[in-house]
């Protein structure tokens, strides 16, 4: 009887000390994450000592997870994103929602850091990764944040002036009509310029320039009439 209660408390006191250990465990990430945000780079290198996976995904809320150079794109800290970089954390896994994980080129051009998308593009970030079945590319993405910096640097490291067209989704991510739809005229030439097609269409059969007949832009109008090409 004394030995089996013996054995059943070390049982115990072992199961503990696993859950204790796990929740140490998680509890540098969370502090290594407070650090990012509050940018304090002494206590992000202290808590970084005991992390194995930088690349962990971490759940901000119950439809977004973050790897910590994921939270350093989030929170826009610069120096955190250097820092993880150097530790060759993985760049091709920053985020993810429910359904799609993405990458820190995606996080970059959302908070339209320039700088941030050049360094990426240069270690090997694909500027033609699909981010979902609607064909949302890094160039479409730039152009849902209207930079026409970001896309001509994805355009210079080889995206598809067109997009990525179907993959399967019930709507198609197209550069150019996302830039007349935006009014971006530097846009539009810079895509036109780089072989887009005035005549690709979108879920519904429609243009670019039907978009901007539809909108007015008159200026626009112009320029993808006398573009070549159909």
């Amino acid at each position: 009887m004394k030995r089996t209660l013996f054995f059943a408390l070390l049982l115990l006191c072992m199961a503990s000390l696993g859950h204790a250990q796990k929740a140490v465990h998680k509890d540098y990430y969370r502090s290594a994450i407070k650090a990012i945000k509050n940018n304090n780079l002494a206590e992000l290198a202290a808590n970084m000592k005991y992390i194995n996976n930088v690349d962990s995904f971490i759940p901000l809320d119950s439809y977004h997870s973050y790897s910590l150079l994921g939270y350093a794109c989030l929170y826009k800290n610069k120096s955190a994103i250097q820092k993880l970089i150097a530790m060759k954390t993985n760049i091709d896994e920053a985020f993810a929602d429910e359904i799609f994980i993405y990458d820190a080129l995606y996080m970059a051009i959302n908070n339209e850091d320039e700088d941030l998308v050049k360094q990426l593009l240069t270690m090997g970030a694909d500027p033609n990764r699909p981010y979902n079945e609607n064909g949302l590319c890094p160039l479409a993405a730039s152009c849902n944040v209207n930079n026409v910096a970001i896309a001509s640097l994805l355009l210079k490291h080889g995206a598809k002036a067109n997009g990525l067209g179907n993959l399967g989704g019930d709507y198609i991510e197209c550069p150019l009509i996302k830039a007349v739809i935006k009014g971006n005229k530097d846009m539009v030439l810079l895509l036109l310029k780089h072989g887009a097609k005035k005549g690709e269409k979108d879920e519904e059969g429609r243009t670019a320039l039907y978009y901007a007949k539809q909108q007015k832009h008159t200026s626009i109008i112009q320029i993808l009439e006398k573009a070549p090409g159909n």
